[in-house]
């Protein structure tokens, strides 16, 4: 019977992961990088904030409020669950990935400090969903964690279909931030860009810096992973229905799922018998 210390000694991350010149490592970034270039030397920012906003206000606000809360720093860490005491490598990249992304979004937005469109724009050109948020545009930080998520699915050799959703997923939680208005499209592609690279460097580190793969490392991740997602929906429920109104059935279905989803690999992890 194959043991959670055996399999965490034998599951790295270079075993799990695209090859380093695959297309799912460099094309997402790449694309990006060039829609952004091109979107900067038009100068066609506020153009395309308009367009995009005005097409997507004719969906229902409830469908970018749900997909907003998707990419709430919060609600991401639910999202590792399901790999504790399964995929320790993807775990370990994730705490790795987290960590860069923590510094890479406040210190981009401190770098740039700009303006969002309720800051920029008559406020009655556009639709806006939630509160009327001023400052630090760049990047966004919901689309970056998102993408940073689809970075780490994406890099994992796994079915190609599971990587085609979870991209998705990221590019329409970045289209609910312009929806919502609160974001310009640079603001998009940037936090893009930042969430897979971010992605890759957690990826690319977790291969050659292998702590976090030690079972001991791995049950300390599961102690404080599982009580702060039942934190986290509830501070969400209690202190930002304002910013998320209606969606606490998806919070708290999203919270059941993902822990029990998470069962059966934290009963092996803990080696309690199931």
């Amino acid at each position: 019977m194959t043991t959670t210390t055996d399999h965490i000694k034998t599951s790295l991350p270079s075993d799990t992961t695209v090859a380093f010149n695959s297309a799912w490592r460099w094309a997402v970034p790449l694309i990006t990088m060039a829609a952004l270039a091109l979107l900067l030397a038009l100068g066609d920012n506020v153009p395309l904030f308009y367009f995009m906003n005005r097409i997507m206000s004719h969906a229902s606000d409830k469908l970018w409020v749900h997909l907003s809360l998707l990419g709430d720093g919060q609600m991401v860490v639910l999202f590792v669950l399901p790999f504790l005491g399964r995929r320790p490598d993807v775990v370990w990249q994730y705490v790795l990935a987290t960590i860069f992304a923590g510094l890479f979004v406040p210190g981009m937005k401190e770098l740039f400090s700009s303006l969002r469109p309720p800051a920029s724009l008559p406020m009655d050109s556009f639709h806006l969903i939630g509160p009327a948020l001023q400052n630090n545009a760049f990047p966004s930080g919901h689309t970056t964690a998102l993408f940073v998520l689809a970075g780490l699915v994406c890099l994992q050799r796994i079915n190609v279909w599971i990587k085609i959703m979870a991209l998705l997923l990221a590019v329409f939680v970045g289209f609910s931030r312009i929806a919502s208005g609160v974001h310009w499209p640079v603001d998009v592609l940037g936090a893009a860009i930042g969430g897979w690279l971010v992605a890759m460097l957690a990826v690319w580190l977790a291969q050659y810096w292998r702590a976090g793969l030690n079972i001991w490392a791995q049950r300390v991740f599961a102690l404080i992973f599982t009580p702060f997602s039942v934190w986290a929906v509830w501070s969400l429920w209690h202190h930002y229905d304002s910013v998320y109104p209606g969606t606490d059935v998806m919070k708290v279905l999203l919270l059941a799922i993902c822990l029990a989803l998470s069962v059966p690999g934290q009963l092996r992890l803990f080696n309690i018998k199931q």
